[in-house]
């Protein structure tokens, strides 16, 4: 398991930076496009885009929905594409086995695209709030309370990022198809984006019920899916 965990971890070396870069500029334009909308258009419509948390939650759901595309596409090149096909019947000359594979696979995963989508969220966070508060664009005011609620929310949306894509990723193996879980992508994006909206006018505790309750359902396919893949090597 350690033996495939580095290895794996070895593939997304190129893949690490430019997807942190790509959550870092795609929360970076959802920021600055709700702060300019809310500053020059005056009608009472845009009043809530006046407020930190509302433009953050606006451009964090906007870049998540960027993210799961990305990470999807991803997701099916280094696990999908290996459990699908030729290359599916050729994992079964591998001496330790597909299923440890399988789990060091989503286990590589989730730490290089997690954790460079994290990134690239607390630093286009950072970089937006530290301007905001010092050059402000709008006329709010960020406070420790503001910088806790965008830590808050960066943690959620990094985590339902990481969901979307399992489930979907799951969908793609469990169908032998890639077309599926791009799909399923995209419908988990309507689906969670929509949660994520919604959560500007719910308690704290919404989003954070929303990811326990993803993350639950991924770690349960994940677990599906391995003993699959176990009974299918039986067989």
């Amino acid at each position: 398991m350690n033996h495939f965990l580095r290895l794996e971890l070895s593939r997304y070396v190129r893949v690490i930076p430019r997807f942190g870069a790509t959550v870092a500029c795609s929360t970076l334009m959802g920021l600055y496009f709700f702060t300019f909308v809310g500053r020059f258009d005056d009608s009472s419509d845009s009043a809530m885009l006046r407020e930190p948390a509302a433009v953050i939650t606006l451009a964090l759901t906007v870049a998540f929905c960027v993210v799961v595309i990305y990470g999807t596409v991803v997701y099916q090149r280094f696990i999908v594409s290996d459990y699908i096909g030729n290359r599916r019947i050729q994992l079964y000359s591998y001496p330790g086995g597909r299923s440890p594979l399988f789990l060091a696979k989503n286990t590589a995963y989730a730490l290089a695209i997690g954790g460079s989508a994290a990134v690239g969220f607390v630093l286009s966070t950072a970089v937006f709030l530290t301007f905001e508060s010092f050059i402000p664009v709008s006329d709010a005011h960020v406070t420790a309370r503001t910088w806790s609620a965008t830590l808050t929310m960066v943690a959620c949306i990094t985590l339902l990022t990481l969901s979307a894509i399992t489930i979907a990723g799951f969908i793609g193996v469990r169908r032998r198809s890639t077309v599926s879980s791009i799909v399923t992508a995209v419908i988990l994006i309507v689906l969670f984006g929509n949660a994520v909206a919604m959560s500007l006018n719910a308690p704290p505790w919404v989003p954070w019920t929303a990811t326990v309750g993803s993350m639950a359902l991924a770690l349960s396919l994940l677990a599906v899916q391995n003993l699959a893949i176990q009974q299918d090597e039986v067989l």
